[in-house]
């Protein structure tokens, strides 16, 4: 039997392929009189890829500055984007209401209805889709459709699921990046700036929060007491067995309020809100519920906050964005596939200060990666590493603040980079306490 995909995904972008090459064929065009160069970037994922796409964003602007950026991407999202200067335009797939309809097909028909009433008459000099696994999210479709002088995208050969799945794909691109090494996915969305002649040296995340979303933030934050350490706690999660169980979320801030004061705030989606309210029956402290905010609202939250615990997820993403220390659990293997869609080598949280903590291997049967649909693998992460981790965060984000620079001390981040249980934790602790106590020459 055919997969589900290949009607939704790899069936429609071979007509379009068809239907561009010998249908509507196009030609080229290099006038040097017309508008300044125009890019379009398809990035139909999730929220984290989104954010860990800003800097291509940028890159594409500076290499370019008088070019014309659009960017396409889920409705929900435009609202974080809107403030960005390095874009011109943001286009929104429609949505198709009939709910009775399979999600696949609602999508296909979002894209084939979001090309002929918004693209269809329109030119751009690039056209990209800098997602680098398998596109389910019709990217490459709506590349092939677009009237566009140069196409770009990375190889369908980049893993397994993507040559079966995307197979034929790379005909689309004039401009076909090869799958490189294992790295993070803001260096690979840079590589993609970087055959354009973008620049690769600045991979910092941009969202920009506006005064009105921090006053909207500092209102749900009023009744917080001052000197108290403001704990988000990041619930969601696209999949149930990404999602550490709300017991432990709640023994780790319990635990951790035995060492310093703290308030707990709950950060989740409107549909989360029973899940926060369950939570909070379980803290000691009553929380803080930030639920269903928009999401300049939300990071200005977060950016008021001293550390987010949390899933692997967007809010993650956004935390780690607007400078929040921040501890991700993980249900991805420390001996797993470097490159799968879950590992932190690829999507971990992009900030100066980010802590992740994996199980050191799969469950039972799980070996590159953990297949269950529910919490599993990720439940060998125990609430005393997750303290720890935690408790660190706070030591040295006093010894940032506490003592200057020194040369001859190792930063802070790269020391905790690979630590992941408590005991380890410890033992760096301590050794930041006896740095910091040093004398410096």
């Amino acid at each position: 039997m055919l997969p589900p995909l290949f009607f939704s995904v790899r069936l429609p972008t071979l007509l379009a392929m068809f239907w561009r090459r010998s249908v509507r064929r196009t030609s080229k065009w290099n006038d040097s009189h017309r508008e300044p160069a125009s890019s379009i970037v398809f990035r139909l994922d999730a929220l984290g890829d989104v954010v860990l796409t800003t800097p291509l964003f940028r890159a594409l602007k500076s290499a370019h500055p008088e070019s014309r950026l659009t960017v396409v991407v889920q409705s929900y999202i435009k609202p974080l984007l809107v403030t960005n200067p390095d874009i011109d335009e943001i286009l929104m797939l429609p949505r198709i209401k009939p709910q009775w309809l399979p999600m696949r097909l609602r999508r296909l028909l979002a894209a084939a209805t979001f090309y002929w009433t918004q693209l269809r008459g329109r030119r751009f000099d690039f056209a990209i889709s800098p997602r680098w696994d398998v596109d389910e999210h019709l990217a490459t479709f709506l590349c092939a459709l677009v009237n566009a002088n140069h196409r770009v995208g990375y190889s369908c050969s980049t893993t397994v699921a993507k040559r079966r799945i995307n197979r034929g794909f790379d005909a689309v691109y004039d401009i076909c990046l090869p799958p490189g090494p294992v790295r993070h996915e803001v260096l690979r969305n840079l590589s993609v700036a970087g055959c354009l002649g973008g620049t690769l040296c600045d991979d910092r995340l941009d969202v920009h929060i506006t005064e009105h979303d921090r006053s909207r933030a500092a209102r749900r934050l009023a009744n917080v007491k001052p000197a108290t350490t403001l704990i988000a706690i990041g619930i969601g999660a696209q999949s149930a067995g990404r999602r550490w169980p709300l017991a432990r979320f709640a023994g780790t801030v319990n635990r951790i309020g035995e060492t310093v004061k703290v308030q707990p705030l709950i950060i989740c989606s409107a549909a989360e809100l029973g899940e926060a309210l369950k939570l909070g029956e379980l803290l000691r402290i009553a929380p803080v519920i930030v639920s269903g905010a928009m999401l300049r609202e939300a990071c200005a939250v977060l950016e008021r906050c001293d550390l987010l615990i949390g899933n692997d997820s967007g809010c993650a993403h956004l935390a780690a964005a607007v400078g929040c220390s921040t501890v991700v659990i993980s249900r991805h293997p420390r001996n797993g596939d470097p490159n799968h869609f879950n590992s932190p080598i690829r999507f971990a949280p992009r900030g100066p200060h980010v802590q992740v903590l994996q199980p050191a291997k799969g469950r039972d049967a799980c070996g590159d990666a953990c297949t269950a649909s529910g919490p599993h693998c990720i439940l060998e992460v125990c609430v005393e590493d997750v303290t720890a981790a935690a408790l660190l965060m706070f030591e040295t984000q006093v010894a940032r603040i506490a003592t200057p620079a020194n040369p001859q001390v190792p930063p802070l981040a790269s020391r905790v980079r690979h630590v992941h249980s408590a005991q380890a934790m410890r033992r760096v602790v301590e050794t930041l306490r006896r740095d910091i106590d040093r004398p410096s020459l």
